[in-house]
């Protein structure tokens, strides 16, 4: 076997309408509407951060501990470079706009999205997206925060 790389290897896309999340289809993924992330988000700026809570479960008659799996969180947020001409990230991720994170990993991002690939569907709704401050020798940026809005697939097979 053989380390998969992160690097050329990610795709994201922000789409507004999926019918299954389980099963999206190809073309929900490249309609219109759907907007391709990869080519500008920054090389660290795909933060997609999972939690699980812990339920106590100890009994008064132990002297340990014992912990069961709770609740599971995602936070999400996504750190983007600023284009020149119709900033098409930019624009379509103002303050809630509801839609999905769809995240494909282990295959070239330049690999069209198709029937039967992997891919991680996030139900989201934006936060206010936040400008970068000036920095010397940097593009310009702006980080946008994602709400989980109701339970993901991070297993979902393309239909």
């Amino acid at each position: 076997m053989s380390d998969l790389l992160n690097d050329g290897n990610i795709k994201a896309s922000f789409v507004l309408t999926i019918a299954s999340i389980a099963a999206p289809t190809v073309p929900e993924l490249t309609a219109g509407s759907a907007v391709s992330l990869e080519s500008v988000i920054t090389p660290n700026g795909l933060k997609i951060t999972p939690s699980t809570a812990n339920v106590d479960t100890s009994n008064v008659a132990s002297t340990f501990t014992t912990q069961a799996v709770g609740r599971r969180s995602y936070a999400i947020e996504v750190e983007m470079k600023r284009q020149t001409g119709t900033d098409a990230a930019y624009n379509a991720l103002p303050y809630r706009t509801s839609g999905y994170l769809v995240v494909r990993r282990k295959l070239a991002a330049s690999t069209a999205f198709a029937s039967t690939q992997e891919v991680e569907v996030y139900p989201v709704q934006t936060g206010e997206p936040a400008l970068s401050q000036p920095a010397a020798n940097e593009v310009q940026k702006f980080t946008v925060p994602m709400m989980v809005t109701s339970d993901p697939n991070t297993r979902a097979v393309i239909a």
